[in-house]
């Protein structure tokens, strides 16, 4: 079976930034305040969040600064979640100081030194930031780059949906969106699957993408591969609207699997709705 291609996310981040800068300067007063499926952020919240990931790419990965160390140790993955959560809060709250008008601003300064940083890193090398969603403790530069682009992706989805603005879900967004986030498939399976099970499952996205990967078990773990054609025990079939909104749980997992159609085992297909790509 063949292993899952590489991402080149570079092209689709600086678009999907550019689409948020005017997006950001269409927004009337009020909507900033919206509310969004973002926890209890609104939409300026939001909009902050996505400032200090810029912020904290240029410093900790570009010019190789070093943060504090936290207060308590990092020992698990339950841990880290914990401090990122921490981070992301603290600086949403101190942010609520700033005005719309210059968190556009901010925006529109970091978006090209960090596009240009991106841009200047071998996508084989080690990236600073493992993706831990994916399970993995090491990961490659192009796949830290494609979970920026699902990141500043979904924040961004939820203002368009919080302020009434058209998605971002043409082919040329979802392609490298669940190209991505399906390999937080896997982890799943992991946590809640035999590991030793002789099992093959088909995963379809059906929509503007329109693909397919096979999940099967392989030294004591589940790993995602290409499609080959063989017919396997169990299909899962959701279109790339559901695929995008149980990824990033847009929807609750009862929601999603009365979306999602699965032939063969029920009690394995249904693991896919558990599927959290991204650190949470």
């Amino acid at each position: 079976m063949q292993p899952l291609p590489e991402t080149d996310a570079i092209p689709i981040f600086e678009k999907t930034q550019h689409e948020l800068i005017s997006l950001l300067k269409s927004l009337s007063t009020d909507e900033w305040e919206y509310s969004t499926s973002s926890s209890t952020w609104n939409v300026k919240d939001v909009i902050a969040h996505l400032l200090d990931g810029d912020l904290r790419r240029l410093s900790l990965h570009r010019d190789n600064h070093k943060m504090q160390d936290p207060s308590d140790p990092i020992n698990s993955y339950e841990s880290l979640v914990d401090y990122l959560n921490d981070l992301n809060n603290t600086w949403v709250r101190a942010s609520k100081r700033l005005s719309p008008r210059l968190l556009i601003e901010l925006t529109e300064f970091t978006t090209p030194k960090v596009i240009q940083h991106l841009k200047g890193l071998d996508p084989k090398d080690p990236a600073l930031f493992s993706v831990g969603w994916a399970g993995e403790a090491e990961s490659e530069n192009w796949f830290d780059i494609a979970r920026e682009y699902t990141e500043k992706w979904h924040h961004q989805q939820q203002v368009r949906e919080a302020t009434g603005r058209p998605l971002l879900v043409g082919e040329q967004w979802l392609s490298p969106l669940l190209n991505t986030l399906i390999r937080g498939v896997p982890p799943v399976y992991d946590k809640y699957a035999d590991k030793n099970a002789d099992e093959q499952i088909e995963i379809y996205i059906t929509g503007v993408i329109d693909n397919s990967w096979i999940l099967t078990t392989e030294n004591n773990r589940w790993q995602l591969y290409e499609s080959n054609g063989d017919e396997a025990k169990t299909t899962i079939e959701l279109d790339d609207d559901t695929a995008w909104r149980v990824f990033t749980k847009n929807i609750t997992e009862q929601e999603a699997l009365k979306r999602i159609k699965i032939a063969g085992n029920q009690k394995l297909g249904q693991l896919i709705s558990k599927t959290v790509s991204y650190m949470k």
